[in-house]
Parts: structure tokens; sequence; C-alpha cells
């Protein structure tokens, strides 16, 4: 029943006014978008017969523009009055067209059927969200148990039916058909979600949630009747170009599939169906009264937590059965991740509001586990009464047998009403058959759990969620083999999971079309699913390697991001030899007595000279080099005449390489002289007889040499923490020089905010740190998304580029033509002054646990107050 006094007849009426304005609108900016898209693409065309058909598409939109939104919009009016007279009605107009018809005379026309149930499932998918919570809404309004897209008088196909029937007015040639029907369509996608959503607003301002409440079923059974919870939706995502409406051809419909039937009722089902109903709405600050499943569960639990004279002793042999005597499920729950987890950190902060996004959307699925069991397109099966060979007891020998037996492919991961399966409850009387120890149970009911919330996260697309669920067998191996799979965040397959989720929420940005990122996140779930060694080592390498493939997708996404990144990469590599130089400089004049003019020369000017010759030319780096000690030794005082002979020799080769060296870098003419007037008097000096020796007196050129044996190495470039010192202010200079030198075509952030920060230490940067886990520096990966505040309006950037030194970050930020460049240390002042925030602020796996134990917290509350 809806709720409030509002007349369902007054809702579809203004729905329907609502949906037609936002159709409307979104037709008049989509034939725009098609009269250029014609233009760009006859430019881009090597044929000219598909240019001129393009061109003269164009003409036609340019002509008729008008005339054509005019017959869009009348046909969509005349669509939704015939839709919402078959709405939730057995009636349905019969379709003119059959495959029995089918003659080499007009084979257009079931290929035409097929055309339109194409752009029909591409509508559906851009607006998958915002379509199921209508379809929900129109179940309530129509007071309905189950939703079914077919029923919902706006679907996706009356898009897909109005724009082909009105091209089909326009009487034109079939090959401008073709190319109109493909521009629409392809220029009206992106309206598609935008015009569900201003339907959904409407229905929830007026009190409609995209909620379907829990309903009990009673059915017969051979020993009686049994409770079965039936849950939320049957979405019918079959094509609706059978229920043509003015006219065309229809094809059959696919029988539905046979469900399984599964026994009810459980504690387990009941506390997790309760769990995220009472979950969800205290997230989304609803205080609905209890649903029959709520309960339930409170009969349910009380029963199995008080026996006689208050005892607890019905726990050891329920399905709770891993309970300790009098402990509750929530007490339960946060022990085994390690009671890390208090009740505030489950409730609190950014985490909340992520749990919040997608158990809002699991409630959708109110019945929880029993819900996930019922929408299986597979039955399950024991093995214990199957006859299968295997022994009770040897639950992790077994794991491998049920992964190759009942892990699906992508698309068999789907239940046949919108919904993704859950293995591990499929199969969890046999599973909990073979297991020895109390243990061994509660890991195979805390996986399931953690899987139905990864499975119901609308952050991650479907496709992708599909194959991340046909790797709940291999979690639930390794978590029984390793619990630290749970209970700490590093582990590799965490890892994994937490990164395919991370670039889930931005796809669109990172790959527009989703295909390239789909099929690589599926051919690593094919690898890992084939890989027989059970080793977690299979996660760390996948996770290298699907971070290499995702940096390369940003690197060349577009040319100027790609010269943006090779630019900075050159002022890394530049800068890092500049500052490994100047530290083999400085640690090679330690312990040194040397002229402070000289030490001066050496790590103020020379060191500069060294890093452009090691860039440009290795052989003048080398002779560069040498100059260091050379010089040194021909200043110490020469105590004999062999000394003074080799001096002599030395010093032509010394002052060439000096010019040499200084002119290299463009050195001030005035330093030049002086530290020519300085060495003549250093080396008079050097030369006189019976001088006062130092404490060089005695040091020959080869033993100098050998000291500074380390200095004439090649510079590391893999080591980065030469880059990691703040204070060092020659590595800061250099870089900033180095960044006006090659003149990269980007936007330099720092400048912008380093005027509107205040100053600060590196101590008094916070870390965002978790257990020991720097948390910035974890989520701080190509890909991810970030809101960005820029001249006091936030805007939405992806981080292109991170340098693997951590010292700058390349992202392209909207409504911004040159991508930016923003410093590491930048970036964490900003974070930490609130200018800058993680659009996704916690993990895929991370969400998961604190839902659970969000669910378990909350699912007790009750019962302790």
């Amino acid at each position: 029943m809806i709720k409030g006094s509002v007349d369902p007849n007054v809702l579809l009426t203004n729905a329907r006014a609502e949906f037609m304005r936002s159709f409307t609108e979104a037709m008049q900016r989509t034939v725009p978008r098609c009269i250029e898209d014609c233009f760009i693409k006859a430019d881009d065309t090597y044929s000219s017969l598909e240019q001129g058909r393009l061109l003269d598409a164009r003409t036609v939109l340019v002509e008729r523009g008008a005339y054509l939104v005019e017959q869009l919009t009348n046909g969509m009016e005349h669509l939704l009055a015939r839709s919402f007279q078959t709405t939730y009605s057995t009636y349905r107009p019969s379709a003119n067209f059959n495959t029995d018809n089918l003659t080499l005379i007009d084979p257009t026309a079931f290929e035409g059927g097929l055309r339109l149930e194409e752009i029909t499932s591409r509508f559906r998918s851009e607006a998958e969200d915002q379509l199921r919570d209508l379809n929900i809404r129109i179940a309530l309004i129509f007071e309905q148990e189950v939703t079914n897209e077919r029923e919902n008088p706006f679907r996706p196909y009356l898009f897909s039916r109005c724009i082909s029937s009105t091209i089909e007015r326009l009487e034109i040639n079939p090959v401008l058909f073709d190319i109109l029907l493909d521009r629409i369509s392809d220029n009206f996608l992106s309206f598609v979600p935008s015009i569900y959503a201003s339907v959904n607003n409407y229905l929830a301002q007026n009190g409609i949630a995209a909620q379907l409440q829990l309903k009990i079923r009673k059915s017969p059974t051979a020993s009686g009747h049994s409770v079965q919870p039936h849950t939320d939706q049957e979405v019918d995502e079959t094509s609706d170009v059978a229920d043509e409406t003015f006219g065309g051809a229809s094809t059959p419909r696919m029988p539905a599939m046979p469900q399984p039937q599964v026994r009810r009722g459980s504690q387990f089902e009941q506390f997790f169906s309760s769990a995220m109903n009472r979950a969800s709405n205290l997230i989304t600050g609803k205080r609905s009264e209890a649903t029959p499943s709520d309960a339930s569960y409170d009969g349910v639990v009380g029963q199995a937590e008080v026996g006689h004279s208050g005892s607890h002793e019905a726990v050891s042999t329920g399905p709770f059965s891993w309970l300790k005597n009098g402990e509750a499920v929530s007490d339960a729950i946060r022990g085994f991740f390690g009671g890390s987890q208090s009740v505030n950190q489950s409730r609190g902060g950014a985490s909340s509001e992520q749990a919040g996004e997608f158990s809002s959307s699991a409630s959708v699925a109110a019945g929880g586990i029993a819900g996930v069991t019922q929408s299986s397109t597979h039955s399950t099966s024991d093995f214990s009464h199957t006859g299968s060979s295997l022994d009770r007891g040897s639950l992790s020998s077994s794991i491998p047998s049920f992964q190759k037996t009942y892990t699906p492919s992508g698309e068999e991961m789907f239940d046949g009403r919108g919904g993704l399966r859950n293995l591990i409850l499929e199969q969890r009387g046999a599973l909990n058959n073979l297991a020895s120890s109390i243990d061994e149970k509660m890991t195979i009911d805390i996986v399931a759990m953690l899987f139905e919330f990864i499975l119901r996260d609308t952050q991650v697309p479907a496709e992708i969620r599909a194959q991340l669920g046909r790797l709940q067998f291999l979690v639930l191996k390794l978590a029984l083999k390793d619990n630290t799979l749970l209970t700490q965040k590093g582990h590799p397959a965490r890892l994994l999971v937490n990164r395919i989720g991370s670039i889930s929420l931005g796809l669109k940005q990172v790959d527009p079309s989703g295909i390239k990122i789909t099929k690589e996140i599926c051919r690593i779930v094919e690898i890992i699913l084939q890989d027989e060694s059970e080793n977690p080592d299979i996660f760390s390498k996948m996770l290298d390697e699907f971070d290499a493939f995702i940096a390369q997708e940003l690197r060349a996404s577009d040319s100027q991001t790609e010269s943006a990144i090779e630019g900075a990469e050159q002022i890394r590599n530049r800068t890092l030899r500049f500052a490994h130089t100047s530290a083999q400089l400085h640690e090679a004049l330690l312990g040194l007595t040397i002229d402070p003019y000289l030490q001066n020369f050496f790590e103020t000017v020379w060191v500069y000279a060294l890093e452009l010759a090691d860039r440009e030319d290795p052989k003048l780096a080398h002779r560069l080099r040498l100059l260091v000690p050379d010089l040194l030794w021909s200043i110490i005082p020469k105590s004999n005449e062999e000394e003074r002979t080799q001096l002599l020799a030395l010093l032509p080769i010394i002052l060439r390489t000096l010019k040499e060296g200084m002119a290299s870098i463009n050195c001030n003419p005035a330093l030049q002289e002086g530290l020519m007037n300085w060495l003549v008097d250093a080396h008079t000096k050097s030369m006189r007889l019976n001088h006062s020796g130092t404490i060089h007196k005695q040091v020959s050129l080869s033993a100098i040499h050998q000291h500074f044996n380390n200095f004439f190495a090649d510079p590391d470039l893999q080591n980065f923490d030469a880059l990691k010192k703040p204070d060092d202010s020659d590595v800061n200079k250099f870089l900033d020089n180095a960044i006006k030198e090659l003149d990269i075509k980007v936007q330099l952030l720092d400048q912008v905010y380093v005027k509107e920060l205040p100053k600060e230490s590196s101590e008094e940067i916070p870390a965002v740190k978790d257990a020991g886990i720097d948390q910035v520096m974890e989520q701080l990966k190509t890909g991810v998304l970030v809101e960005i505040n820029l001249g006091g309006e936030p805007s939405q950037g992806k981080l292109n580029w991170i340098d693997p030194a951590l010292t700058n970050v390349i992202l392209t930020l909207d409504g911004q033509e040159q991508p930016s460049m923003l410093s590491v240390r930048m970036f964490r002042r900003m974070i930490a002054h609130g200018r800058v925030k993680f659009l996704e602020t916690e993990p895929l796996f991370e969400r998961a646990v604190q839902s659970l134990l969000k669910s378990a917290d909350v699912t007790e509350a009750p019962k302790l107050a």
C-alpha cells in the first residue's frame, strides 16, 4: 500500500507529465548534438560514399529538426497512452510478426526487431540503477509484490520504439534511416538516466520509496507448511520488442528459468535479512516499523539465546552453532575481525556514508540470504546427500571441487531477475556438512555475508560485480587457510578486489565504453580461477598487471595528457639525478678539510654541470666528476718535485674541464672570473717549497681518487629517497627550474594553493592512518576519482598519473582543457584542509566489512534496549 493520502491516479498523471517534460527537453538538446555529430563523423571518414550519406542525414536534421522533435513528442504521448493501458494487465496487443512468416522478400523485419532490442538494452544499461528504482516504485503504486520492467509504463523500450517509428514517418532512404537511428540513439543515450531520475525524484518526494516490503508466503511441503520470505523484485529484462504498440515486429519471449526449491526460515537467513533492512533504514534515516522478518528474527534469536531458566544451551545445536554460549551475533562477528572494528567505527564517518549508499540498494532485495538463494537459477546440491565421495570434515580440500563445479561464467552469475548469485549461500548446506569446526562454519557464513554486500554494491557495475562474484569459493578457500584475508587490509586478494572496485567507480571517466577494462578484469579473473597453486601471490601478480594496464590506458587517453605525463617523467628523472648527484658529492666531501669557497662552488654550481652532463654526455660527465678529486689534490701543498711536476701536467686539464663544465650551464662570467682568481692564489701556495703542511699534505692523487670511488658510480634512479626530503631547498629549486625549462602545457596547482593554505612543517601535516597504513597513500592510485576545490568551486578530477617517486600527480579536471600537476605533498595538505577528497572514501572490501558490522550492531540494538 502507498503511505500517505496521495491518489495513485494523481501520482501517475503527474509522473507522466514529468517524464514527458524531461523527454522533450532531452530531444530538443539531442537533435543539435546529432547535427554536429554527423558533421564530425563525415569529416573523419575516409569513404566518400559514407561521407555523403552522413552529410545527407545532417541535412535532414537541419531542415526538419523542429518537425522531428514535435513528432518524437507526439509519438511518445501515443506510446505512453498505450503503455498505461497495459500496465499490470493480462491484456497484451497481438504481435503481427513471427518467424514463420519470414521470406527472402523482406529479410529486414527480423533484423529490425533485433536492432531495436539492442538499442533498448543500451538504454537500460545506461540507467540501470534509476530504472531499477522506478520499477520498484511503479510496483508499489500498483500494490504489487514483485517488479517487472515490462509492467513499467516508462520502460526503455518506449525510447527506442519512439525514435524508430518517428524516423520511419520521415519516409527517407533506408540507408539514411539507419544513420539517423544510430545518431539519435547515441546522442540521446546520456539523457536517459536524468529522465528516469526526474520521475524517481517526483515519486520519492511523494512518499514512494524504492524498496519493496518483505512478504511472508506459505507454501505446502511434504511435512506440512514452511514459511518462505518472498523478496523484493523479479526484474524481467527481456526485450520489449514483442510489445509493439504501433506497428512493427516482435520476437518471442524466452521462457522463465525454473527456480530451485530451497529451505527457508533458518536463524542465519532471518538474521541477515533483518540486519540488512535495519541497517538500511538506520543509514538512510528511516525508522520504519518492524517487518515480519524482523519479528521472526527477534523471536528465533530469543529462543536460541534463552533456554530453560535463562540458559543458552540451544545455541550450540542451531544454525548459529559457531556462537559461544550467551554471545550475541554482533559480538561474535566483531570478534571474528579481531575486535578492532568497534561499534562506533562501524557506525561513523565516511564509511557509514559509503555503506548507506549500497545498503539502501541492498534493501531492494530485502530477503537477504533467503532472497539470494531463491533467485538462483541453479539448484543447490548437498554433497552429503548426493553420494559424493568427499569426506565430512575435509572442507579445505573440498573447496577446489566446489570451485570447478559451481563457478559459473560471468553471464550465468546473473539470477535472471536483476540480481547476482551468492554461490556460497547456494552451497551453504553442503559446505557446512563438510566443516569440522566452529571456526570453519563461521568463516563460511562471514565470507558469504561479505560477498552478499559486495554483490549488491551499486557503485560497481553489475558486469564487474559478476566477475568478482566468481571468486567466492577461491576467497573462501584462502580465508579457511589464513584468516588474515578477512582481518588485514594488506592481503593481496583484498587489495585486488579493492583496486578493481576503485577503478569501477570512475569506469566511464577512465574507459568511456567500459569494454577494455571489463575485458581486462575478465582476463584476470580467469587466470586466478585457473591457477592451482593456492598461492595468494597470484593476486599480487594480477594486481601489478592491472595497475600497469590502467596506467597505460590513462596515459594514452589523449595527446595532452600523454604529453604532460612525458614532461613530468622528464622532470622527475632530472630532479632525481640532481638529488642523487648532490647527495653523492656531499657524502664524498664529508671528512675532508676543504676551503669553504671551493666547497660552496662544488655543491651549488658544479653539481648542475654534473647533472646536465650525466643526462646528455656520459663521457663528459665522467671528466667532470674526475675534476672534483683532481682539483682538491691540486691545492694541497706539494712536498717534493715529483708532485709539483705532476701538478703542472694536470693544471691544463683541470682548467679546460672547469671552463667546459661552466660553459655548459651558462655560468655567470663574474663567478667564473672569481673562481679563476681564487685558483691562481691556491695553486701558487701549493707550489711553494717548505710550506707548513696540512693534514692533507701526504695524500697522493691515487689515494684521493680512491676516496671518491662511490662518487664515480652512476646515480641509482630507482631509489626515490633523495626526493623525499621536503627541506632540501636546492632540490626544490632545481625542480622549479626544470618545470620552467621544459615548458610543459600543464596547470601547476601548487602555485594556486600555496598562497591559500597555511604554512606548516612536514610534521604538522596529518596523515590519516589506520593500523600502520597511510590511507591517503593507499588510495592514491591511477584512475581514482577525486573532488578538488579549485577557485572556491568543487570539481571532479581523475588521477591520470602518479609519479613512482610519489612526488607529483597528473590529473584531469572537469571543465579544464589542460591537465593539471600537483605535488603529493600539496595533495596531502589539501586533504588535511578539506580542499580535496576521494570520491570513494572507503574501498569495496572495507565497505562490505563495515556494512556487515553495522548490520549486526543495528540488528542487536532492539534486543539490548
